[in-house]
């Protein structure tokens, strides 16, 4: 490259300095600025680094030069995130289990790469990557870019969905026969990402869990089942759906243990309906509108004698029943 040819790269250089050696405490100077170039061929003169520190904060890449004994120091103090909220984002990948070990990996090390060398120490998290879910493969965020695509263009998608075997196999799920369905939204719910979708089949809102998504591919058909998108409340649908299994919609009075307050509101939010029971102080009436599934008295369960259905009869019956199956498994 021909010396006049490399000065024009010395601003590029010379962010990537800023970014890699200085943050809002460290700083350089010029002779290692001077130095650093070098390292890349560039020879250079103060007043070319002028220059292009003037362009790179004309650009709104801000370098700060502080007067001290002997000449000046210089840093780039703001950053996109600062340390705390880099440890978020490499927590929040090392949780995500719909993650590949080598794929959270991955990502870790880019997000390490937005800090300086100074705070690269303290992002070595003491993270295990164990523990992830076998069937999710790097395919799953190639299956979401299709996902937006088709979502952004107004069109449906074709897909084939499988299920897992006692034998730890996925197989087809009816017989191989291709899904086309309308995508809307995509949520993560317990580690999975899920796509909310209508079914112009069964004319209503369906979930499927994208990494049992196989084959995903844009249909050239548009998208149907705005209108009923529109009613579609997102937050709503997952409070009412317990560990995403589906079920009748009903609304339950359940008279619970006054220490069970927090639980139902971190559960429901502003949408459980909280009352005294006037007859015991003890405990209250939580009136909330669910699916009615086995998922949901499975939740209702793990709260042992602190729950009690009061209403309607039938949802009591379909849990009382339930728990007649599951000890009669054990009384024979």
């Amino acid at each position: 490259m021909e010396k006049s040819e490399s000065k024009k790269l010395i601003p590029v250089y010379l962010q990537q300095l800023f970014l890699e050696k200085t943050d809002a405490v460290h700083y350089i100077r010029m002779p290692e600025i001077l130095s650093f170039l070098e390292s890349k061929g560039i020879y250079a003169d103060r007043r070319t680094i002028y220059s292009a520190i003037s362009i790179l904060n004309s650009a709104g890449f801000e370098i700060t030069g502080v007067q001290e004994k002997g000449g000046y120091k210089y840093h780039h103090p703001a950053r996109t995130f600062d340390s705390n909220e880099l440890k978020f984002l490499i927590d929040s990948v090392a949780a995500s289990k719909f993650l590949t070990e080598r794929k959270a990996k991955e990502l870790i090390e880019k997000i390490k790469s937005l800090g300086s060398v100074y705070n690269r120490e303290s992002l070595n998290r003491n993270i295990l990557l164990g523990n992830r879910i076998k069937s999710m493969n790097d395919k799953v965020l190639k299956n979401l870019d299709t996902i937006y695509e088709a979502i952004n263009g107004n069109k449906r998608i074709h897909f084939h969905y499988m299920k897992w075997t006692p034998q730890k196999k996925l197989i087809y799920v009816r017989k191989g026969q291709q899904y086309e369905v309308s995508p809307f939204a995509v949520t993560l719910n317990d580690n999975n990402y899920y796509l909310i979708a209508f079914d112009g089949k069964y004319q209503g809102i369906r979930h499927y869990r994208i990494d049992k998504m196989q084959a995903i591919s844009v249909s050239e058909n548009n998208r149907e089942g705005r209108e009923q998108f529109k009613q579609f409340n997102i937050n709503d649908y997952m409070q009412k759906t317990f560990g995403m299994f589906h079920g009748e919609e009903q609304t339950v009075s359940i008279q619970c243990n006054n220490s069970l307050a927090g639980v139902f509101i971190d559960r429901f939010g502003d949408k459980v309906t909280i009352r005294p029971d006037f007859k015991n102080p003890k405990v209250f009436i939580a009136r909330v509108t669910v699916y009615v599934s086995s998922q949901f008295f499975a939740w209702l369960f793990a709260l042992d004698e602190d729950v009690k259905i009061l209403s309607p009869q039938s949802v009591m019956d379909k849990y009382a029943a339930m728990i007649d199956r599951v000890a009669n498994q054990y009384r024979k």
